[in-house]
């Protein structure tokens, strides 16, 4: 069980198979060298509450696979300063009560940053210039963006609504895949015609 009077980071795992991890992960497609990178990155006095994601079993089974090999946990368990939680553990204490949340690209960045919580990022995700996201890369970034945030780094609700507004200005509403299509408000000629619309307009500046 999580301490959260502790000093602490909060990783929760992400789902895999899934384009969130690769491509958009890059090489922290490997989610157990993010954590061997945030590890070296951290004093001895915090650690690391990492999380599976709650349907990771639900999806593909409890058999071993190439995203979840046997020795994968023990592995996880192994690396200094990390802690494996329960997966029922509540995602929004734990992003409340830590000192920063660390994804790949997962949606629990952008719900720190909206609960005020700095965000540290290894991918490539739509909210990563968002103010409030810190980018890592390697163990000196990830240095460099902790000291920041023991430093007091705080994150400016009114530039998330900027940013927020930016977004909407210079994007088209559209989907591709039919479950995200259910909570669009659109359908699907509409969705269709809008992104046709945006495809002839790049072609048509070039």
């Amino acid at each position: 069980q999580p301490d959260l009077t502790k000093k602490f980071i909060y990783v929760p795992i992400q789902l895999q198979p899934e384009r969130t991890t690769s491509p958009q992960g890059d090489i922290f497609v490997d989610q157990i060298l993010m954590l061997e990178t945030l590890s070296a990155a951290l004093s001895d006095d915090w650690l690391i509450y990492a999380k599976e994601h709650p349907i990771q079993w639900l999806h593909f089974g409890l058999d071993f696979s190439s995203s979840r090999y046997r020795g994968y946990y023990k592995k996880i368990a192994k690396i200094k300063n990390v802690r494996l939680i329960p997966v029922n553990a509540n995602s929004y204490d734990l992003i409340d009560k830590s000192q920063t949340v660390v994804v790949v690209t997962g949606s629990a960045g952008w719900e720190a940053i909206l609960r005020s919580k700095p965000a540290i990022i290894f991918g490539h995700v739509w909210y990563d210039n968002c103010p409030g996201i810190l980018k890592d890369s390697d163990v000196e970034s990830c240095r460099a963006a902790l000291k920041k945030i023991i430093a007091g780094f705080s994150v400016d609700q009114q530039k998330i609504i900027n940013y927020l507004k930016s977004f909407d200005q210079a994007t088209i509403r559209g989907f591709i895949s039919p479950t995200a299509g259910q909570t669009a408000g659109l359908t699907k000629q509409e969705s269709m015609t809008n992104i046709t619309r945006l495809i002839l307009a790049q072609i048509e500046k070039y």
